[in-house]
């Protein structure tokens, strides 16, 4: 069984700090990812949702019952929760058996078990968080959050601390469990390529606010915001100066300001936009590195005090400079979502 959870005006002062407002929708058995760079929020407003700090205000309600608002704090074990924190939070005295049982008290020898090999610790259910490895110390990390049989699984960046060969199989660990429990899960994390491997929505956040949020493969396919581009798509964002007549000046020229673009607006360079050009009047960039793939080499470039990708039929030396053309008419976007009238 799993239950929905529903944010909604979620604000958390803390010093100088301030989270939110923060609304956001998670249907039953839905997968949700917070991303954004450290210092966004993510983990704060994680921390609310499980209990274990309160917001200035706002509500949370899971499963249509609320567990947070004006004089109301429903505490974490009465949440129906499981939770997997970024560094693991293992008990030392404890072995990886008696941490299930610890979290589910009269869980069976034989259940226990059954978790343990689900997840690769079949062999370690009498060692000690001193004995494992960092990939195998983050799985029971997750069992022992699994073994209460919660409604709701949240994932504080999860994988932080594990290799980056055992984190693909992690990820596949997680969607498997996740799916076969039909379990609401909420992942927060900075790592873009593991929040689209585990979600289907996103919530894009910075210095505490929400940027931009919805669908994982609409805000890839059609960010509104360049800061979205620039995190999910790996986008070069250019600062651009306004010239009067409605132009903006760039390292490629003057354009049309586009209609209804107000703001700090960004000229946005995707992966592919920008291509080598003819020597000449072309702004120049400096090849930083170069990498085989199939179509010849894929080549990155310091251009205007940002990396910009491109390719290449033959190899460059790394140190070149390269004359820049883009490949299409400019997409600009404002840096910040409009303010919310």
């Amino acid at each position: 069984m799993s239950r929905s959870v529903t944010v909604h005006a979620l604000e958390l002062q803390r010093g100088s700090f301030r989270l939110g407002p923060v609304s956001f929708t998670v249907p039953a058995g839905g997968r949700l990812a917070i991303v954004g760079p450290s210092g966004s929020g993510k983990t704060s407003l994680l921390r609310c949702l499980a209990g274990l700090e309160r917001a200035s205000s706002g509500t949370i309600d899971i499963g249509g019952e609320p567990v947070a608002g004006p004089a109301l704090h429903v505490p974490p074990d009465r949440r129906h929760l499981g939770l997997v924190f970024q560094d693991g939070a293992l008990w030392p005295q404890m072995t990886a058996r008696q941490h299930l049982q610890f979290a589910a008290p009269g869980l069976s020898h034989a259940a226990a078990r059954e978790l343990l090999l689900r997840t690769g610790l079949g062999d370690k259910a009498d060692a000690r968080p001193a004995t494992l490895s960092g990939g195998e110390a983050q799985r029971l990390g997750l069992c022992r959050a699994l073994a209460p049989a919660p409604e709701v699984l949240l994932l504080d960046e999860p994988l932080r601390s594990v290799d980056v060969h055992q984190r693909d199989g992690i990820v596949l660990l997680l969607r498997t469990l996740a799916d076969e429990r039909n379990l609401t899960t909420i992942l927060v994390t900075h790592d873009r390529d593991e929040a689209l491997a585990l979600a289907t929505d996103l919530v894009v956040m910075r210095d505490g606010k929400v940027v931009e949020q919805g669908p994982a493969a609409e805000l890839l396919q059609r960010p509104r915001t360049a800061f979205t581009a620039a995190f999910l798509r790996g986008a070069a964002c250019l600062p651009t100066t306004a010239t009067g007549g409605g132009r903006l000046a760039t390292p490629f020229g003057v354009f049309d300001r586009p209609p209804g673009g107000d703001g700090d607006l960004r000229l946005v360079l995707l992966p592919g936009d920008v291509q080598l050009g003819k020597p000449g009047h072309l702004p120049t960039g400096r090849i930083l590195s170069v990498l085989p793939d199939e179509r010849g080499f894929r080549l990155r470039v310091a251009f205007a005090d940002q990396l910009v990708e491109t390719t290449s039929d033959t190899a460059p030396a790394v140190g070149t400079e390269v004359p820049l053309a883009l490949r299409a008419a400019p997409r600009f976007l404002p840096w910040h979502p409009a303010p919310t009238p």
